[in-house]
This record gives C-alpha cells, sequence and structure tokens, in this order.
C-alpha cells in the first residue's frame, strides 16, 4: 500500500533523469535515498518509450527507497506509486488543471517557472515549484537565465510553497542561492561530479 504524501519528507535535492538519455545511468545508481528522482522526457513524440524505458529505474527507487517523482502522468505515477507528478505549463492540460484538487489528494504536484508572471499564474497549483534557469546550463545553453533579483522575488512571491532552484546548479553556485524560502535544488550535471 503506498505511503501518504505527507508521510515521507520532501528532499531538498532532486536529480532530474530522462531514461531515454543512456549516458546518465552510471550517475543514476549511485545516488542515495536523501536524492530524489524526477523522471523526464524532452519531447511529446518521446513519452510512449519514455514509459516502456522507465520500470526498472523506478524499480531500482522502490527497492532502495528513492522518492520520485513522474511527469505528466497521474496514470503511471497511480500505477508506480510516485510521492507526485510533475507538470509544467506546457502539460498541464485543462483537464488536469479541472481535477487538481483531486490529484493532490493523493500525489504531490510539482512543476517549473521560468519567470514572475509565470509564477503568478501556475505556482498556486504546484506544492513543489523549481524556479529555472537559476544559472546557464550545459544540458539547456540557449535558454536564458534568471536575473538575482528575479530569482530572489520569485522565491518570496512562493515562500508557502517548497521552492527548489533549477538549472546549472553545482556546489559553489548553490550558496549564492541561499535564502529563507529555497528548500533545495534540482540538477542534472550535479550529480555526475
Amino acid at each position: 500500500m503506498r505511503k501518504s504524501k505527507n508521510s515521507k519528507s520532501i528532499p531538498r535535492e532532486w536529480f532530474f533523469f530522462n531514461p531515454l538519455n543512456n549516458s546518465n545511468d552510471k550517475y543514476f545508481f549511485k545516488i542515495s535515498n536523501k536524492i530524489g528522482v524526477i523522471f523526464f522526457y524532452e519531447k511529446n513524440k518521446e513519452k510512449e518509450e519514455f514509459f516502456k524505458k522507465i520500470k526498472p529505474y523506478i524499480k531500482w527507487c522502490q527497492v532502495k527507497g528513492i522518492n520520485f517523482l513522474i511527469q505528466s502522468s497521474i496514470f503511471w505515477a497511480n500505477k508506480y506509486h510516485a510521492l507526485g507528478i510533475f507538470f509544467d505549463k506546457k502539460n498541464l492540460i485543462i483537464s488536469n488543471k479541472l481535477n487538481i484538487n483531486s490529484i493532490k489528494k493523493k500525489f504531490l504536484i510539482a512543476g517549473k517557472v521560468h519567470s514572475l508572471t509565470e509564477a503568478k499564474n501556475f505556482g498556486e497549483l504546484l506544492n513543489i515549484v523549481f524556479i529555472s534557469n537559476v544559472f546557464e546550463t550545459q544540458t539547456h545553453p540557449n535558454k536564458k537565465k534568471l536575473s538575482m533579483f528575479n530569482f530572489f522575488s520569485i522565491c518570496n512571491l512562493l515562500k508557502r510553497k517548497k521552492v527548489f532552484a533549477l538549472g546549472g546548479i553545482d556546489k559553489s553556485n548553490f550558496k549564492k542561492l541561499k535564502n529563507k524560502y529555497l528548500y533545495g535544488f534540482g540538477a542534472i550535471n550535479y550529480f555526475k561530479n
């Protein structure tokens, strides 16, 4: 039986893991159970393949006691007893918005915001909010990073949520972001070091 979403503590570090990218496998299998995993895919056309490949990674998380979120699927989150569902503004469709309160009874709802406007419009639907891009990243080199003023403003706006920094985080630059409203961070490359 699945534990209540409130019976587990929310990790302060999240590894964004795309099971379609095998180059991250060696890092995935080294993470501790203090780190959460967000299973994601890049493009909608990858969705079917993503759900085919995800099972062994989820089984490993379950054996190791690692909390995980699954992108965009209530069905798969339920099937695998995920801690929550990861949405962004592209895939939080109208039907999910209408059902968000019933979804929240069973799952934590996580998502990304990239601006103050998105935080105002989208942040209230979320339990866990990733603010992106805080720094320049290797994985998304064309995405503009936020100014520190905007980052701290979004943290303040969403202070009642679990707020995380995302994008270009490493051990040294995370210290620059610390504030009383920031709970932790999400990353990919951070976990390779």
